[in-house]
């Protein structure tokens, strides 16, 4: 039988792909350019000008490593390459919070400021990260029903009825969902603390080692490449690897080395706008350094990919609130040359509490495997008035709203969890005991 012959329409498409291939990663690289420039040329410039451009390059990074974790999928089990995704993604977290975390250490009335990002930054991942995936996600769906003639333009199934969309995700999440859960419960109890330790670093660290020790185990899955992806898995196995590491180590150092004039360019652009130091560093720094990790996933969400989506951000989470806190104190024991402690006064003990209670109530949602779009939605109502609340009210009436959203938080997070107390035995099991090759499997896109 003759081959089949290639047409020169085929040949055309093949040729526009590449095109569109290289064009992608050339943007992505080029986001980069202006800040290293300004960085290793200019040196100072206006705040303003600064955000703008160390702000882009994160997320011109952002492209580089998401594109890099796809392809270390072909080395490394999948949950471990999001994980270290996830890790080298927050890299703007550690720096940011370390280097707040170390002058803490020699000037202990500035602790506050490495709890603020530190809190922040955890609140904000859960609030607007996930919520923001789902609402992708399922913009992409319907959208993909639209296109595809679903009926009644993907609006009602065979019952009548509107068709919902959920993100759902794979058994192999309930390990993520587990040690969420553990870590949140543990750092409840902090609130009646002063300090935060170094045994405190200790425990965490071991849920941190139990999770990447867990992931570890799960096999390699052969996956599907679109985009620039696709253009460097056609080099060879050795040219292929080269080009992983140098993306992934180039976007890690873009995010390491722009991580602190970002924050310092945010700041003062915050105060130029008269706004509070304070919510500058827990808000707005952590927002645009959390891009990093939002991009990312707002791709695989738009992709269809929920595992990578929303499971991106929950193990960015789990890294921001295992192994991110675990090295605050022991950056603060470093230059403080003492074992005593981070210091935390009523106001950072009750960002705790929120932070950790957030993280128990979104634990709970999943705990059926899934998010909808209400979910997504009321995730993100509360945390607008955690937000608003910090903004506009005084000091002890914002310790009254952050206690009284900690109940909601965890009254929210009881009530899942007693109507859907028959999944958790099932949940528990697989988190800590079935080997991840067992838990693998595609995941239905809505239910």
């Amino acid at each position: 039988m003759a081959p089949d012959r290639v047409t020169p329409e085929a040949m055309n498409a093949s040729g526009g792909a590449r095109t569109r291939q290289v064009l992608a990663l050339t943007v992505a690289v080029g986001l980069c350019v202006p800040a290293l420039l300004l960085r290793l040329l200019l040196g100072h410039v206006s705040a303003p000008i600064g955000t703008l451009c160390y702000g882009v390059a994160f997320i011109g990074a952002a492209l580089l490593l998401v594109w890099g974790t796809e392809l270390a999928q072909l080395e490394l089990p999948t949950g471990l390459a999001l994980s270290a995704l996830a890790v080298i993604a927050i890299l703007p977290e550690y720096a940011i919070d370390l280097l707040f975390a170390y002058q803490a250490g020699q000037n202990p009335g500035t602790s506050s400021l490495a709890l603020a990002n530190m809190t922040g930054a955890n609140r904000l991942l859960i609030g607007i990260g996930w919520s923001v995936v789902v609402f992708v996600g399922a913009v992409s769906y319907h959208r993909a029903r639209r296109a595809g003639g679903g009926e009644n333009g993907g609006g009602d199934n065979g019952a009548g009825e509107r068709h919902r969309y959920a993100m759902n995700l794979r058994r192999l999440a309930t390990l993520d969902i587990v040690v969420l859960g553990a870590a949140s419960l543990y750092m409840l109890h902090m609130p009646m603390r002063s300090t935060l330790t170094l045994f405190d670093s200790a425990v965490l660290l071991c849920l941190f080692g139990f999770y990447v020790f867990r992931l570890a185990r799960a096999p390699q899955e052969e996956p599907e490449f679109i985009g620039p992806p696709a253009l460097i898995n056609r080099l060879s196995t050795s040219w292929r690897r080269t080009v992983v590491v140098v993306m992934m180590g180039s976007a890690a150092l873009v995010i390491v080395f722009m991580a602190h004039p970002l924050s310092e360019s945010i700041v003062q652009t915050g105060q130029l706008l008269g706004l509070d130091k304070f919510l500058m560093v827990q808000w707005v720094a952590p927002l645009a350094t959390e891009s990093a990790e939002l991009v990312p996933a707002c791709l695989f969400a738009w992709r269809q990919l929920p595992d990578k989506g929303l499971g991106t951000l929950l193990s960015s989470k789990i890294n921001q609130w295992t192994l991110l806190v675990s090295m605050v104190p022991a950056a603060f024991a470093l230059a403080a040359g003492s074992l005593s402690g981070l210091p935390m006064s009523p106001t950072q003990q009750h960002a705790i509490l929120l932070t950790a209670a957030q993280s128990l109530f979104a634990m709970s949602l999943l705990i059926d495997l899934r998010m909808s779009v209400r979910q997504a939605a009321l995730i993100l109502a509360l945390f607008l008035s955690d937000v608003v609340g910090s903004v506009v009210l005084g000091d002890d009436a914002r310790s009254v709203m952050r206690t009284t959203l900690s109940v909601v938080y965890l009254t929210l997070a009881a009530v899942r969890l007693v109507r859907l107390r028959d999944r958790i035995p099932q949940v528990l099991r697989d988190g800590v005991r079935t080997h991840p090759r067992d838990m693998l499997g595609e995941p239905e896109q809505v239910r």
